[in-house]
């Protein structure tokens, strides 16, 4: 997820043998993967930046600490596409004519590990709380995949630090594991957080049509959302520990990055659609009003279900309640059930 930084471009002089630099031509492994990994990651940032577009026009009424959230995230994503494209504008276009930089990496390179691992900390934490929030009895696998997250971030920063300090990329080889335990410990979990959820949600099923199909659609969403981010960590597990000596896995982390800012606002944004397949049943005088995106509009009665709690906001007495409640276009980010 690293490389060697060197602040100033070095000179053939500096000692970088013949070998290496004859090894740093062959580009379509190390620069070309690079590229590849910049052009697909853009194409998924142009997707970030509409989700986000989205979610502010869908959401206007959010609660505060979740627009927060993706402003946040859209930062972080901006300045990791910047970081992109000014590592291959050094390469590319800069020094085009000089080959004797290519066995150096630039400090945007090494930042990158660090802005990676926030993006992924961001988006695992709000599925975390989701779990949290599902069942509290879970909290103690919740807290390890905060902790994993956390050893994720330590990882990166090493790397990172270990990148500034070194000077070749061929001297950092020796340093990959980081990558590959960062690669790991994501992949630990991602498949953590999705298990627990899917487990927790498919018990929560009821006798209920409508409700029964909400819950399938939010065990899909779990089940899309982690397994597309755990099955991109595997492959940079993968490739991080079969090929060390080249930028093929960096290329793809570049695109997990993306891919878990947009399983994030996916999330948020489909919000109405499950409120819409909930309401869309055959009205019956046995069947409870519809499962909605609603505005908080009463006063509290006790929820059983742990379906019922999907991204529920806690009381301030730590009880998990349903509320007396109203479908409207405009909604907090709760997701209740009024029985």
């Amino acid at each position: 997820m690293t490389a060697p930084s060197a602040t100033a471009a070095p000179n053939v002089s500096q000692g970088v043998p013949t070998s290496a630099l004859a090894t740093s031509s062959r580009l379509d492994n190390t620069l070309g993967a690079f590229l590849l990994g910049t052009y697909f990651g853009l194409m998924l940032y142009g997707m970030v930046i509409y989700q986000v577009y989205r979610y502010f026009r869908m959401y206007p009424n959010d609660v505060g600490l979740v627009k927060i959230w993706v402003v946040a995230i859209l930062l972080v994503e901006t300045a990791h596409t910047i970081l992109c494209w000014h590592s291959c504008y050094y390469y590319l276009i800069t020094n085009y004519h000089r080959p004797d930089i290519l066995p150096y990496s630039v400090w945007s390179i090494n930042m990158l590990p660090v802005i990676t691992s926030i993006t992924v900390g961001m988006s695992q934490g709000f599925f975390a709380r989701r779990v949290y929030l599902i069942s509290s009895k879970y909290r103690i696998l919740v807290t390890i995949s905060i902790i994993l997250s956390i050893a994720v971030l330590g990882f990166s920063v090493a790397a990172t630090s270990m990148g500034f300090v070194l000077n070749v990329y061929t001297t950092f080889s020796q340093f990959s594991w980081l990558d590959s335990a960062a690669f790991a410990t994501t992949l630990v979990a991602d498949s953590l957080t999705t298990t627990v959820l899917v487990i927790t949600l498919k018990r929560s099923r009821t006798g209920i049509t409508r409700t029964n199909r909400i819950v399938d659609r939010l065990i899909l969403y779990a089940v899309n959302t982690g397994l597309l981010t755990s099955i991109s960590n595997a492959v940079a597990l993968i490739l991080s520990i079969a090929q060390p000596d080249n930028m093929i896995y960096f290329g793809v982390c570049i695109v997990i990055t993306k891919l878990y800012a947009n399983s994030l606002l996916a999330v948020l944004n489909t919000r109405r659609d499950l409120a819409e397949t909930g309401s869309s049943s055959t009205a019956s005088a046995t069947v409870p009003p519809p499962i909605g995106l609603s505005r908080i509009r009463g006063t509290a009665t006790r929820l059983t279900r742990p379906a019922e709690l999907w991204n529920m906001p806690q009381v301030s007495d730590g009880s998990r309640t349903a509320f007396e409640l109203k479908i409207c276009d405009d909604t907090i980010e709760s997701t209740c059930v009024a029985y």
